[in-house]
């Protein structure tokens, strides 16, 4: 016999009450039903989940395991629950999207928006990670399409052209460069304020740093463009940003950015797919975004973790 939900939620109240009785007056059920129901799960797994007393009850180490387990089951049957609500509600599809901050921090936000407004019977999930996780995701099928910086060597997918974006150098408006261009190598004699190691534009820039051999003098790493910025508000360093991300901060930090001359400073984004068909939502989700990828790029002004 299979533990119910029902039981399940209430052991999880139990644990986080403290008190059986507690728990069963949340859950709409008599004290003695409760204690039948917990019993029974006991009975179910062969374990004691609670240890009892006067003051209440408290989780034992199988009881423990098993409020992780259950919590787990609960929201995926809520999650379920959510998705086959859009179907009742009349959806016909999902498209499950993951894309990057550079991505998320210009133009994704309104190529998704706009597609939502022409297919609202297509529900898109749409979730941020770095560009090596999303592949990783679409290899293994669990995301279906991905928007990324620059595209690996993998015959199982598919890498299309979607956008351009620029790197440029962000600086305190008092700093001493006074031209509009600058090259990397010219900013290396200068500290940097860095997003983290795993991010596609510090391996670009570590990489930038070997080639003209000097040293990235790295004094502060960050999660976000928006805290590369603060930072360099505060006087910390230069950092090197898509330019569409960061326009929001410019004027409010009294930023000021560089144009880099180096090419590797225009970047290509791609849409990321598995090599096989795809379905009819996926399709229309990734023709509208290479339709829409000859708008220009603006800034949304969202803050992001770096691509």
């Amino acid at each position: 016999m299979r533990p119910d939900l029902d039981s399940l939620a209430l052991f999880l109240r139990a644990v986080e009450c403290g008190s059986l009785s507690k728990a069963a007056a949340e859950s709409h059920m008599v004290l003695s039903a409760a204690s039948r129901r917990i019993a029974m799960l006991e009975s179910q797994f062969g374990v004691t989940l609670f240890q009892r007393s006067s003051r209440g009850v408290t989780v034992t180490g199988a009881g423990e395991s098993l409020a992780v387990h259950a919590r787990l089951i609960l929201r995926d049957v809520d999650r379920m629950r959510a998705d086959l609500s859009d179907y009742a509600q009349g959806a016909t599809g999902r498209v499950r999207l993951q894309a990057n901050a550079s991505a998320m921090g210009q133009f994704l936000p309104d190529d998704v928006a706009s597609f939502r407004r022409g297919y609202p019977e297509i529900r898109v999930d749409v979730e941020e990670h770095r560009s090596v996780w999303i592949v990783q995701a679409i290899r293994e099928r669990q995301a279906d399409v991905g928007v990324i910086t620059g595209e690996t060597s993998d015959a199982s997918l598919n890498f299309i052209p979607y956008r351009m974006d620029r790197l440029v150098a962000v600086v305190h408006r008092r700093h001493p460069h006074r031209g509009r261009e600058v090259s990397f190598e010219q900013l290396l004699d200068f500290d940097f304020v860095g997003l983290e190691s795993d991010s596609a534009i510090a391996r670009t820039i570590e990489d930038a740093a070997a080639l003209a051999r000097k040293v990235l003098r790295l004094r502060v790493q960050v999660k976000s463009f928006e805290a590369v910025c603060r930072m360099i508000e505060a006087g910390m360093g230069v950092g090197i940003l898509p330019e569409g991300a960061a326009a929001t901060y410019r004027k409010e930090m009294g930023l000021r950015f560089l144009n880099l001359t180096d090419a590797w400073a225009s970047r290509r984004m791609y849409i990321c797919t598995r090599q096989e068909t795809l379905g009819f939502p996926q399709r229309r989700l990734v023709d509208h975004l290479l339709a829409r990828s000859v708008a220009p790029v603006t800034s949304s002004g969202r803050s992001g973790s770096p691509a």
